[in-house]
């Protein structure tokens, strides 16, 4: 993924829910975690027409910068770009920033856009979208500086406005099988 305002490129990683906790899990902090949970209605892989999830680190103890270190920083109209594994690119324009309390992150409505009660969830029909979301706001450390807990977290949502053949993206990036 490719985030060209910030200046991010990172490995994407499939991951999903951790049964026993019911919980979303984290990818590894140096990479964007795409939730492959394809048996839900609402999440689907990019390109499929649907909303995929995204998640990635603001940061990581001690010190480190996740990919999302700066996701507030994104703005409406600003490209978020995933590259599939064949080249193809999906292109994605920021409408939609917000921060939430980890509790209340409308994780519902993303997985099912034609439920949502916020009509900014309500994703019209033959769109395609992408949330994006990390940690963020207020920090509290379990120990005096050591790490912790982020007790807010941050959302951007996409839209896709563009599909880049793997021949065109190859012939622009350079990028190599």
């Amino acid at each position: 993924m490719r985030l060209p305002s910030l200046g991010v490129e990172a490995a994407i990683e499939s991951i999903g829910i951790i049964e026993e906790l019911n919980e979303l899990d984290v990818p590894e902090w140096d990479n964007i975690g795409w939730y492959e949970i394809l048996d839900r209605p609402g999440f689907g892989k990019p390109g499929f027409g649907e909303t995929s999830l995204f998640s990635a680190h603001k940061d990581y103890w001690p010190k480190k910068q996740g990919p999302f270190y700066a996701l507030t920083e994104l703005r409406n109209g600003d490209r978020v770009v995933v590259v599939m594994d064949d080249g193809r690119e999906y292109v994605y324009e920021v409408f939609f920033q917000q921060r939430y309390r980890a509790e209340d992150l409308p994780i519902g409505d993303l997985r099912r856009p034609h439920e949502a009660e916020d009509p900014v969830f309500q994703r019209p029909t033959g769109e395609e979208w992408i949330a994006l979301y990390t940690c963020g706001g207020e920090f509290v450390p379990s120990r005096p500086g050591g790490p912790g807990e982020y007790v807010h977290r941050d959302l951007v949502l996409a839209r896709l406005v563009q599909t880049v053949p793997p021949e065109a993206a190859r012939a622009t990036s350079g990028w190599q099988p």
